[in-house]
């Protein structure tokens, strides 16, 4: 990117700089020719087998039960670095052995998961009239090239920020580029929309908290019908927002759902508050994730003042028991400006090795880069990134 793009949060903020417009309407499903059984994902079909089977079943096709097995995630990373010690970039996320099963998926709420398209951008990944919680919900699945059934993917779930889109997450934060390069499963949701209106002022339900069950209803649905439909691997559950999204995503880390997740990283969000009259309380969780929390500095504020935000986020997660690492960088409310990778991959390689580096089921409060410091990837990073004491 040649510019910082401004990541509007609240007080009807702007669009990011070239965004290419609000959730995309109508009705039929983006296609291509679908992969089934061994098959590796290509183009924008749909995929089957491979998958877990959601509501606990077992799986078919190569993939494995969700319903209280042994988890696969865990231990060492492959494909690049080792979880323990702060990995090298550019490796696949997925790890081999587990710690702790991870939670059986709920059954999905519209019943029979329907067959999902996929993709490797917004425009073959794009699933429409997806029914979540009486809901028509949109979102973009993202699935490396060289996917194969039998072996199980991360997911990453990244939510966008205000007056935004799913298209503006996966262009800004290179998930294309991602996806191949660390072999994951992205899920880009759409705030949900009534009619040509949004149905929440600011995107997501985290000042609307009334409806905030259906949008966590609508992230598990996601997770139960990708996994139905892909092997994935349920110990690699990950969240990353930004802004209005870095809030949200603040707001599911003290949610049920949460149990379910493994890290989670906040750009520009945290514990937002407005004048005591609207504010995110921390709800403690069993669920000790480690966290991610980016923003940058003094001058992140539009709407919210995301350095307070994003410090009362990191001072309560650490009280909680929370391993957090922080990012502090110097451009104010703007995408983190992280240079270039020296391997040529995608500049934000170091939030795919946090994810990759910190699976579900570690020792509460354990994070391999307390002691063994960060990846070769965070080397270079503008401002300061620091495992909080």
């Amino acid at each position: 990117m040649t510019a910082l793009i401004i990541f509007a949060a609240c007080g009807g903020g702007s669009s990011p700089t070239g965004d290419d417009g609000g959730a995309a309407s109508g009705g039929g499903s983006g296609g291509g020719a679908s992969a089934t059984g061994g098959g590796s994902a290509s183009g924008g079909g749909a995929a089957t087998g491979g998958g877990a089977a959601n509501g606990g079943g077992s799986a078919t096709g190569g993939g494995s039960s969700t319903g209280g097995g042994s988890a696969s995630g865990g231990g060492a990373a492959t494909g690049g670095g080792s979880a323990s010690g702060g990995g090298g970039g550019g490796g696949a996320m997925t790890t081999d052995a587990g710690l702790t099963p991870p939670p059986a998926l709920p059954a999905y709420s519209g019943g029979t998961c329907p067959t999902l398209v996929f993709g490797t951008d917004g425009t073959t990944g794009r699933n429409r009239n997806f029914v979540s919680a009486g809901d028509m919900r949109e979102f973009s699945l993202l699935v490396p090239t060289s996917y194969t059934p039998t072996k199980k993917y991360p997911v990453v779930f990244g939510y966008h920020w205000l007056n935004a889109s799913g298209n503006s997450v996966i262009r800004d934060a290179e998930l294309t580029t991602a996806i191949e390069q660390y072999e994951f499963i992205a899920i880009v949701p759409e705030n949900l929309m009534n009619g040509s209106t949004k149905a929440y002022q600011f995107d997501w339900p985290f000042v609307e908290t009334m409806s905030a069950p259906k949008e966590l209803t609508f992230f598990e649905d996601a997770l139960t019908c990708v996994a139905a439909q892909f092997n994935v691997d349920l110990s690699h559950v990950h969240v990353f927002g930004a802004s209005a999204g870095g809030l949200w995503t603040t707001y599911l880390s003290t949610q049920v759902p949460v149990r379910r997740v493994a890290s989670v990283i906040s750009i520009s969000g945290g514990l937002g508050e407005v004048l005591g009259v609207w504010e995110i309380p921390f709800v403690p969780r069993p669920n000790k994730f480690p966290a991610m929390v980016v923003w940058g500095g003094p001058t992140d504020w539009l709407g919210v003042n995301f350095d307070t935000a994003s410090k009362a986020y990191r001072d309560a997660l650490r009280v909680d028991g929370h391993p957090v690492l922080t990012c502090v960088h110097s451009a104010g409310h703007a995408i983190p400006p992280f240079p270039a990778q020296t391997d040529g991959g995608t500049k934000f390689a170091p939030f795919w090795d946090y994810f990759r580096d910190h699976p579900l089921g570690m020792p509460s409060g354990y994070s391999p880069y307390t002691a063994g410091g960060l990846p070769p990837t965070f080397a270079g990073l503008p401002g300061t990134c620091t495992m909080v004491p």
